[in-house]
């Protein structure tokens, strides 16, 4: 009996520790959206481009290897590159954390759209059902919610997340790639100092191949000195950066 009662004990004890961690995870991802739910209010928003990213249009090519493809744009803001995409007659589909930025995208590009709930949070859906933008955390996502994309558009995604998330990540966007995808990824490399380690967050190259050479042909398609971009001299003080551009397709 006493035995017994020890086991249940236990068992109990290791529910709690589960539900303990749980809760953990559930608050720390709120908080990291609470702290980017600021920045969007306070416009510190210094990664959001004017215009459309300049690798997406130097080499979208490689990306959008046929017509009418279902492309990703993982934590999209509201950048005009998911417009580029749209307009291109893709349907494209974003995932966003903060509300704020979506709403800005649809009011700003006029474009018609309804809000579905769903239970971790909303998706908003033009009327012509070509754009998507899911708003919730990422990671309550999967490919049953998703479905298959032939391309991921990762520029300020990979880069942004904290390092014990990018093997979820990963796993995550290789759960939704189709089987003739095309993935590129802009990401950049430097030596982090004390005073400035991300994001955008380093991404060697060795990492890359450690989380995606599973089911990934990686191929560094360009890489671009950012050394001496203001920001990388004066406000992150950083020796040398370079982004560097990289083309996932299946691995054979």
């Amino acid at each position: 009996m006493i035995r017994f009662r020890q086991f249940v004990f236990r068992i109990i004890d290791r529910v709690k520790l589960t539900l303990t961690a749980s809760n953990s995870r559930a608050n720390q991802m709120e908080n990291r959206l609470d702290q980017w739910n600021i920045r969007w209010e306070e416009n510190k928003t210094g990664w959001h481009l004017k215009d459309v990213n300049c690798v997406l249009l130097n080499h979208g090519d490689l990306l959008l290897s046929e017509p009418s493809r279902r492309v990703l744009v993982p934590l999209c803001g509201k950048t005009l590159d998911l417009k580029w995409f749209y307009d291109g007659g893709h349907t494209v589909v974003g995932i966003e954390g903060i509300e704020m930025p979506i709403v800005d995208f649809f009011s700003e590009h006029d474009i018609p759209y309804v809000v579905e709930q769903f239970p971790d949070g909303k998706l908003y859906k033009s009327k012509d059902g070509r754009l998507l933008m899911y708003c919730c955390d990422l990671f309550k996502l999967n490919a049953a919610i998703l479905g298959k994309f032939d391309a991921i558009w990762d520029r300020g995604s990979l880069v942004a997340i904290y390092e014990e998330d990018r093997e979820n990540y990963a796993k995550l966007m290789k759960s939704v790639l189709a089987p003739d995808f095309r993935y590129l990824a802009s990401i950049v490399q430097y030596t982090p100092t004390e005073k400035f380690s991300g994001p955008p967050r380093t991404i060697p190259t060795e990492l890359l191949q450690e989380l995606y050479g599973d089911v990934c042909e990686i191929k560094i398609v360009e890489s671009i000195d950012r050394s001496q971009d203001e920001k990388v001299r004066n406000t992150w003080e950083l020796d040398a950066m370079d982004e560097v551009v990289v083309l996932m397709t299946p691995k054979h």
